[in-house]
């Protein structure tokens, strides 16, 4: 590593000045770098985002861990009080913004339309049938796709948003329901042959909590 050229020496008294500035910006120069005020400055910062990033890994592994040590995690304590808090066929049951209530529900048809337009299911359609309410005081986006339906080992199903078009039932299908607003309209569920749900879990956005139907 290379080290900075001392100051050359001034014979004339006059230049004396210029000589004590030139030696102090040479020990300056010459100072390890490890000793410099940019060099602290970077380490002080860099351990302060270590530090940082250790506490915030360490409230991660609590919070996993308490949830295993409790027996279930935030999700699975919310599927639980679901459960608990479960209604059946013709019982409202509200989540968020959202009341619905379930009718009915029928797994006997493997096609849905008429022909020519048609479309046929890989295992079998089953229908369910519900109104929906806005209980809230906003508008909010009734979609089909946030409701899942659950056999008794507790498979989740997605709903078949594209069997709208063949239902000719698009209530469910993304739609702004406003304060007070209701429908009544059919979700469709592509299932294995022989499938019995058991429940279905409904949510008034991807991201709500969700209620419990039993459909047995």
């Amino acid at each position: 590593m290379s080290h900075p050229t001392p100051p050359p020496q001034f014979a004339d008294p006059r230049s004396a000045k210029a000589q004590a500035k030139a030696e102090k910006a040479y020990r300056k120069a010459s100072r390890p770098f490890y000793k410099k005020k940019r060099f602290i400055l970077l380490a002080v910062i860099a351990l302060i985002v270590i530090i940082a990033i250790a506490t915030s890994g360490g409230g991660e592994n609590s919070s996993s861990s308490s949830s295993s040590d409790g027996g279930s995690s935030s999700t699975g304590g919310g599927s639980s009080e679901n459960a608990v808090n479960a209604v059946g066929l013709n019982q409202p049951a509200q989540d968020g913004k959202f009341e619905f209530t379930v009718t009915s529900v029928d797994c006997s048809q493997n096609t849905l339309g008429e022909a020519p337009v048609t479309k046929t299911a890989q295992g079998t359609f089953c229908l369910v049938s519900l109104t929906v309410k806005n209980i809230g005081n906003e508008a909010q986006l009734l979609d089909a796709s946030s409701q899942k339906a659950l056999d008794a080992a507790g498979k989740e199903y997605s709903a078949d948003s594209s069997a709208a078009v063949y239902l000719g039932d698009t209530s469910t299908f993304l739609n702004q329901l406003n304060p007070g607003s209701t429908v009544d309209g059919q979700i469709a569920y592509d299932v294995p042959v022989g499938t019995q749900l058991t429940a279905l879990e409904l949510h008034d956005s991807p991201f709500s909590g969700g209620v419990t139907v039993n459909l047995s």
